[in-house]
């Protein structure tokens, strides 16, 4: 009677010892689980952005005025079409160019209209800021 006492309550023992390691492994499964959808999620992507400088502010008419400037998040070969503001309008300028391996772009304007011309410059749906050009006679 006493071994089957003894046999009985060591399977007791090793049923809870099972039941606790199955619990300690959904555990597990459960936490590599949470470990997996967390590094399933990504970063988001960069913004885009475009940033513009003039290499002239005050400049004869006809003057060649290089426009430079760096872009993030837009793709090599983007083109980049330079705008100007007419009566309160973007209007696209007949320039335009290509963004770089590196990520740059360069291009230049002429105007024959005397007076301040507002530029910007236009790529995958994103606008730099305007810069200001004088032109005089």
């Amino acid at each position: 009677m006493r071994t089957q006492f003894v046999r009985r309550t060591a399977a007791a023992f090793a049923g809870v010892a099972l039941a606790a390691a199955g619990l300690g492994v959904a555990g597990a499964l459960q936490a590599n689980a949470a470990t997996t959808q967390v590094a399933a999620v990504s970063t988001p992507a960069a913004a885009k952005s475009i940033t513009i400088k003039a290499a002239g502010t005050y400049v004869p008419l006809w003057a060649k005025v290089p426009l430079t400037g760096k872009t993030v998040g837009i793709a090599k070969n983007t083109v980049v079409q330079v705008q100007r503001l007419q009566n309160g309008k973007w209007v696209n300028f007949p320039a335009t160019t290509k963004v770089t391996s590196k990520g740059t772009y360069s291009v230049w304007v002429a105007s024959g209209r005397a007076g301040v011309n507002q530029f910007r410059v236009v790529a995958a749906k994103t606008a730099s800021p305007s810069v200001s050009i004088t032109y005089v006679k």
